[in-house]
């Protein structure tokens, strides 16, 4: 099925009427000679329809026939391929770089090339060489880069890594509004490897390591990504020690690592290249702090001057492509290769034209460019409807309180459903965070029935509704009802299989649900529910190695121990907490369960 098709399939199954579209300024002609083929929409008109539809251009990709002919998270499973299969992409790869010259199936190519070369233990030095020398000769890592990077990572020497690392850290402020899924691994892979290269000797730990605990300390990721919090928080402590506060920073790192240890997180699994906290810092501290500080004599680590970077917010696609040409050293025959003419090239860069849809996928595979790079563009644009939603977590609870009403007040003018959701995301997070016993409130109540009637609308959901999905669940008597949403949740699998999602929507959306049972002392409800995600949990290898799986489900084994026994032991689930609260430094983490622990103890007798 192809994008244009697939996007009328999703307008169908969410019953967007064509007035509706009419009303983002998208006449019904140019609506319909788009979807029957005979006509293309520009960047602007598509960003419109999607944000209408409440869904990603990702996501409309990944079912689409236009996948194949894009780089769409091409690495995902790299890792866990054999030799005929690594052998086999590189095939593929290879031909279509002779039939098109594109550079990216030839990078491609060479990737998979390498992997089978380590796998038949034979030797990589020249398909490292080529990869390091390609993104060497860069200023700017898209996110196909980033892919690389990290699959060059163990190939590198730590200078050659580091001549890498800072045009990395640089890369990473155009993804901080809006950071995609995957991103998340990858990222903290390729800070835990600078962390530990930059401590491994003297001499490189003066000359690196400020400059990547600075780099860390002040990296962003989605609200509570607790892999990112705990080596943010690692890095504070190592800072503690660099600034010669020897004593209080051992007594950081022992409560942190007693804490990382009782909740079985004694290292980051999301790299291998952090072996352990513990060895990590018995590197660090096997150096007086004194000799852990630049010297006159060192070429001090610097990262590109952040001026270089952009914001997508701000400009056209065009300026963004134009910009994106000049980092990554990019000719105007590579975007003709691609199918573009020099004409309309040039008009775009000048913002003289705008891009086209078909002009995007050609741009796309010139300039190495993953969807996930366009769905940044579209939706922290200064023209998107739903940019708000990817700022949330820098918003204060009084700001979301001012916001709701603006948004709700633009859902009555418009009837788009992204202001209604950005509108329900908001009052959830205001509602857990000002409400006292949120889960049993009336005010709750009153948010699940509406979530639950707005999305009663929709055949299917996507990412935006998924996010929601938690609410109607939790005051729905209609157990059938509740079977069928649970389903269509766990139908959204094979998008979390698409991006390589580090923090599954299943797991985090039915914690609530769980626990409301719990407190309604609701036996069959509770122990459906945590069936349900405990077989999840166990069908997915690949959700084990993730902090926040695990002690979310430590903390529901807890509940439903609660249920079964018939009463609360406070300090067993409190002290849980406190170990969160420890590793990560952030007591975001645990406030919503520190008010649960409060509601079990008044409907539980107390041990």
């Amino acid at each position: 099925m192809l994008l244009r098709e697939k996007i009328n399939e999703i307008r169908q199954a969410k019953r967007v009427s064509i007035d509706r579209i009419t009303k983002t300024g998208i006449s019904k002609n140019k609506y319909y000679r788009f979807v029957s083929g005979e006509g293309s929409l520009s960047i602007g008109d598509l960003q419109k329809l999607i944000e209408l539809l409440t869904v990603s251009l990702s996501e409309v990709v990944a079912d689409s026939s236009e996948r194949d002919q894009l780089i769409f998270n091409e690495f995902g499973d790299y890792f866990t391929l054999d030799v005929a299969e690594y052998e086999q992409r590189a095939k593929n790869a290879a031909r279509r770089y002779m039939a098109t010259k594109l550079t990216a199936y030839y990078t491609i190519s060479t990737v998979y090339e390498l992997g089978a070369a380590h796998k038949k233990a034979e030797p990589t030095s020249d398909y490292v060489d080529d990869l390091y020398n390609g993104l060497k000769r860069q200023k700017f890592f898209t996110i196909f880069d980033l892919q690389v990077f990290r699959i060059l990572v163990p190939y590198l020497s730590v200078a050659r890594f580091f001549k890498l690392y800072p045009i990395f850290t640089t890369s990473l402020l155009t993804y901080e509004a809006y950071n995609p899924a995957d991103g998340i691994e990858l990222m903290i892979k390729i800070h835990a490897t600078a962390m530990t290269y930059a401590v491994s000797t003297a001499a490189r730990a003066r000359k690196y390591l400020d400059f990547v605990l600075t780099q860390v300390s002040n990296m962003r990721g989605r609200p509570f990504a607790g892999e990112f919090s705990i080596m943010k928080r690692l890095a504070n402590i190592s800072r503690l020690y660099v600034m010669g506060n020897v004593d209080a920073a051992q007594r950081a790192f022992d409560s942190f690592f007693g804490a990382a240890k009782r909740l079985d997180m004694d290292r980051l699994y999301a790299s291998p290249n952090m072996h352990t906290f513990n060895v990590y810092w018995k590197k660090l501290t096997s150096h007086a702090p004194e000799k852990l500080q630049p010297t006159s004599a060192d070429t001090v680590l610097v990262g590109l001057d952040e001026s270089a970077g952009i914001s997508f917010a701000d400009v056209p696609m065009g300026a963004s492509f134009e910009y994106i040409m000049k980092l990554k050293k990019l000719s105007v025959h590579e975007f003709e290769t691609a199918g573009m003419s020099h004409s309309k090239i040039y008009r775009v860069r000048k913002n003289l034209a705008e891009f086209d849809v078909n002009d995007l996928f050609a741009a796309m595979m010139a300039a190495r460019l993953d969807v996930r790079d366009v769905d940044v563009y579209l939706t922290t644009n200064s023209t998107a409807y739903g940019r708000s939603r990817f700022g949330m977590r820098h918003l204060s609870v009084d700001e979301m309180q001012l916001a709701i009403t603006d948004y709700e007040n633009l859902y009555a003018e418009t009837g788009f459903d992204v202001y209604k959701e950005i509108a329900f995301e908001f009052r959830g997070t205001v509602l857990k965070h000002t409400v006292p016993h949120w889960l049993q409130s009336e005010e709750l109540k009153q948010l699940s029935m509406e979530v639950s009637d707005h999305l009663g609308h929709f055949d299917t959901w996507h990412e935006a509704q998924q996010r929601l999905a938690a609410w109607p669940m939790l005051n729905q008597p209609d157990s059938n009802l509740i079977k069928r949403w649970m389903d269509q949740t766990v139908d959204f699998g094979h998008y979390m299989e698409t991006f390589r999602y580090p923090y599954d929507p299943i797991l985090i959306n039915y914690d609530s649900p769980l626990i409301q049972a719990v407190l309604n002392k609701d036996a069959d409800r509770a122990e459906a529910i945590y069936a349900r995600q405990f077989a999840e949990y166990q069908h997915r290898p690949d959700m084990h190695i993730y902090f926040n799986y695990r002690w979310h489900m430590l903390l529901n084994a807890e509940f439903i121990k609660v249920l079964r026994e018939g009463y609360v032991i406070p300090l067993t689930i409190d002290n849980l907490l406190k170990d969160v609260e420890v590793i990560t430094g952030e007591r975001d983490f645990i406030q919503p369960y520190q008010e649960l622990l409060t509601m079990l103890k008044e409907v539980y007798p107390v041990y």
